[in-house]
């Protein structure tokens, strides 16, 4: 996976999680770009992450 892509699916990720509630939608629809198979594998290591910290 190339390293800026990578980092653009971590930062879509922190803006969905950090993003105020209600907003999660329009987030994605500006960032169609980046739904792609390679986005739900960083957000599955992301969840995993979390999940462990608690």
């Amino acid at each position: 996976m190339e390293e800026t892509r990578a980092q653009a699916y971590l930062q879509l990720i922190e803006t969905l999680l950090n993003g105020a509630k209600g907003e999660e939608l329009q987030i994605l629809q500006a960032n169609l770009e980046l739904l792609d198979s390679g986005f739900l594998q960083v957000c599955e290591v992301v969840a995993e992450k979390l999940a462990g910290e608690g």
